[in-house]
């Protein structure tokens, strides 16, 4: 798909991470407690450092962070937005759309259109694509928000999965504006490889029942590479097919992308790629020609794969401390779980950001699980009165 998509601005962006840092060295036990193992993987895919939530700390969490503190700046558009999207793949609740709540949270007008959509890496370009049509169609302002605090429960033993991803949240405001320069998208999907990036239990078609120990399901003669049981209610990634499919298509779709648009490479100031890792960004840039100084890969090794919330955190990465991106081409690319990918040409015309905000660990009565659980005991018991 390939759409232009006239009238529309972005005018903010905002990123949240947890305060949580964890360092490559504070995990020395994924990698046979090796320093050189260490060190050869930091330089290989720039892994160094990353975010972890803190207990009852949610995606819809960071992103109501990253909004709030992007609608202050915007105050008099408040009141103005008739949609707000939520991007992510861990939602508060399997039903009521987490976007409902983050409605209420944030104090938009109940007017307001609010839906969740279930898209990773790619997603906070799907987000803006999605705003951009809206706003076509006649919204006023829409706001965005993605991130995910994706794979719980974790095991920590799992190095495949733990050590490499963190969490995170965006949020963006995209409004109508008939002097903005046009937007271009260019998405595409390849479902044949769904099994690659996936949760394969939990859901409709593989659900659990009462007779799994502990409600999982697991393999005690399958495991990682470090030994430990592969769950099916745990992640699964083969990281090999991923790279494939990543320099397969993403190299190729970003030339087609800057020949739709009769956009030379030297054209584009910004290259903001997801931040996969730096070993993945590079290559995908020496592939499409780009040179690899344009393209940013820095947001990765501060954070983590952020999933959808890693262009976003780039953005505030890049144009956080000039708190604006100022007059500038920006070509916004994500690639992942679907397979999927999602890219945008965007001609920033002082888009407000500011720097990653850190999130503090939530108060104790909000991340007490066991009094959540008595609370719905509760609220049921008095039901069946």
């Amino acid at each position: 798909m390939f759409v232009k998509i006239p009238g529309v601005r972005i005018a903010g962006i905002r990123a949240a991470v947890p305060s949580q840092e964890i360092a490559i060295e504070d995990e020395l036990e994924y990698y046979g407690n090796s320093l050189k193992k260490v060190a050869r993987v930091k330089k290989m895919i720039g892994t160094d450092k990353r975010r972890l939530a803190w207990p009852g700390q949610t995606a819809s969490d960071l992103c109501f962070a990253a909004a709030k503190n992007l609608l202050n700046a915007f105050p008099d558009k408040r009141g103005e937005i008739d949609a707000l999207v939520f991007i992510t793949q861990s939602p508060d609740y399997d039903f009521p759309a987490t976007a409902c709540i983050l409605q209420d949270r944030l104090g938009l007008p109940q007017g307001c259109a609010a839906f969740d959509v279930n898209q990773g890496c790619s997603g906070f370009v799907y987000g803006l694509w999605l705003a951009a049509s809206m706003i076509a169609g006649g919204c006023r302002n829409a706001l965005i928000m993605a991130g995910d605090v994706p794979y719980k429960p974790r095991d920590p033993k799992n190095r495949v999965i733990a050590s490499i991803f963190g969490d995170g949240g965006g949020a963006a405001l995209v409004s109508a504006d008939s002097s903005a320069s046009p937007l271009y998208f260019s998405i595409g999907t390849d479902g044949s490889g769904y099994e690659h990036i996936i949760m394969p239990a939990g859901r409709g078609r593989l659900p659990f029942h009462k007779k799994h120990e502990d409600n999982r399901i697991f393999f005690e003669d399958v495991t990682s590479p470090d030994g430990v049981p592969w769950r099916l209610d745990e992640t699964y990634m083969d990281g090999g097919a991923v790279f494939s499919f990543t320099m397969r298509v993403v190299p190729d779709h970003i030339r087609d992308f800057l020949q739709k648009t009769n956009t030379p490479v030297e054209g584009v100031d910004y290259f903001v790629f997801h931040q996969a890792n730096r070993q993945i960004i590079t290559e995908i840039a020496k592939k499409a020609g780009i040179p690899v100084e344009k393209a940013w890969s820095g947001t990765f090794s501060r954070y983590g794969n952020l999933s959808s919330a890693s262009i976003p955190a780039s953005l505030c990465d890049i144009f956080g401390s000039a708190r604006s991106t100022g007059d500038c081409q920006i070509l916004l690319s994500g690639y992942g779980v679907g397979l999927s990918w999602a890219s945008c040409l965007w001609h920033a015309h002082d888009c407000g950001c500011a720097p990653v905000l850190d999130v503090e660990a939530p108060e104790k009565a909000q991340a007490d699980i066991p009094a959540k659980i008595e609370y719905w005991r509760n609220k049921m018991q008095k039901e069946q009165k």
